[in-house]
């Protein structure tokens, strides 16, 4: 028996193939897609940082409490409402009340009330309805002390956001230093690599010398570096895993940095930033804030030592007879209260308790323009020191290299053994590794001083 197969039309055919070509297209396209790692530039973490880190979103949710709280205070300005009945059991006399009340930010209270009653369940016999304006004029309850917390809240909110600001920049400092140290430890690794390749070459040429003491140092070399491969990409791996922690990626997911490493000198002017850090770092807005604050509450403890007198003024309508009306008579009360407690001690120490910590507040932002001052005078020397170091640290890389050629030629002319041509290769591995991390430094510092100076 012969097996039949199945023959497609012959005009079906160059469409059979353009469809075959394009899965031969499209298929590596989408496993390259699905394998390929996450790359990011330093500004794609810093921007990564700001959308997904951990740390920044515990800020927004206390930014968030904080104006939850400003509408807390706003809610005691309200209108309330107010309604009560009651029943004497042994008279079956009933009695109602509605009320409606207002406190406003100045310190005036208003209050409207109207009330009714009832014997045994027949029609009302007595009503009335009062209207009355209170405020207290001497010894606290001033406009500002009404409106005291609703306005520490507000800025408090201002304060808030300051702090968000910080823990913001902080944040991009933090990523930046992360970020470096993954450039460092890659670069390190290009040296070590490059020493490996140096011992191994190292190694074929004295086998083929065939001078057992060389012979025997090359081959110690060879695993010394391939040890320092190792440790280099440990440093990697670790330094990502930090970052990815940082900007609040998956750590167990896969990401690399494009490595994108450009060394360039930072000029800056010591008297202009520190001008700018005290007008914008958050901790000395902060402070002028909470000053703020401060000279708002002496001004309600210093008050608060005048003797207390309010006024109130009531107008009552009552109803002519029985039914629920208002067309009986009215009348219209006065009433002042004073109050003064002797000596008035307790006001008295409250008032200079506020004037201390006045001047506490005035001792703290000396201590931190004193602080700012020596940081940054601090980062710009030591920003000076670093950039000579790697101009230095430049310098010696090359007069490495000649020796290194000075060395290797004098080796294969047989005139000094491997020895010291390793520990001369080992001199110039050492001077790129330091070169790395004199750049490495400096640019670190220069995130410290920007930090610092609030940029």
């Amino acid at each position: 028996m012969r097996a039949k197969f199945f023959r497609f039309p012959a005009s079906v055919a160059p469409l059979l193939r353009s469809l075959c070509l394009a899965l031969c297209i499209v298929t590596p396209l989408f496993l390259t897609a699905a394998d390929e790692v996450q790359r990011f530039s330093l500004q794609d973490c810093i921007d990564y940082a700001l959308e997904h880190s951990p740390v920044l979103a515990k800020q927004r949710v206390t930014v968030k409490n904080q104006k939850l709280q400003t509408v807390i205070e706003e809610a005691r300005f309200a209108f309330t409402l107010g309604a009560r009945d009651s029943q004497a059991l042994q008279a079956g006399v009933n009695s109602s009340e509605v009320s409606l009340s207002k406190e406003f930010q100045s310190g005036l209270t208003l209050r409207g009330w109207m009330t009714a009653e009832r014997e045994n369940g027949r029609g009302f016999n007595d009503s009335a309805f009062a209207v009355q304006l209170s405020k207290q004029l001497l010894g606290g309850r001033t406009a500002l002390e009404t409106s005291y917390d609703l306005k520490a809240s507000m800025v408090d909110e201002l304060s808030a956001l300051n702090n968000l600001n910080q823990t913001r920049r902080r944040l991009a400092l933090d990523v930046k230093l992360a970020y470096y140290n993954i450039i460092q430890a890659q670069q390190s690794l290009m040296v070590k690599q490059r020493a490996l390749e140096n011992a191994r070459r190292n190694l074929m040429l004295t086998r083929e010398r065939e001078n057992p003491l060389d012979i025997l140092t090359a081959e110690i070399r060879v695993p010394e570096n391939e040890q320092a491969v190792n440790t280099a990409q440990r440093a990697i791996d670790n330094g990502l895993d930090s970052l990815k922690e940082r900007i609040g990626f998956p750590v167990q997911d896969q990401l690399a940095i494009t490595g994108d490493f450009s060394f360039e000198l930072h000029h800056v002017n010591l008297t202009d930033d520190l001008r700018y850090a005290f007008e914008n770092l958050e901790p000395m807005l902060n402070n002028r804030l909470e000053k703020r604050k401060l000279h708002w509450l002496l001004d309600i403890r210093d008050s608060q030592r005048l003797p207390d007198l309010s006024v109130a003024v009531t107008h009552r309508q009552v109803s002519d007879g029985d039914g629920f009306n208002f067309n009986g008579t009215d009348e219209q009360t006065l009433t002042l209260n004073l109050n003064w407690e002797i000596g008035r001690r307790s006001d008295a120490a409250r008032w200079q308790q506020a004037q201390n910590r006045i001047a506490t507040n005035q001792h703290d932002y000396f201590i931190l323009s004193q602080e700012v001052t020596a940081s940054l005078s601090n980062y710009q020397r030591r920003l000076d020191e670093s950039a000579r170091a790697v101009a230095l640290q430049e310098n010696l890389c090359k007069l490495q290299e000649r020796k290194e050629e000075l060395y290797r030629d004098r080796w294969e002319n047989g005139e000094i053994d491997i020895l010291e041509l390793v520990r001369t290769q080992t001199d110039l591995e050492n001077s790129f590794v330091d070169l790395i991390n004199r750049k490495i430094e400096y640019l670190q510092l220069v995130g410290y001083y920007e930090f610092t100076a609030g940029r």
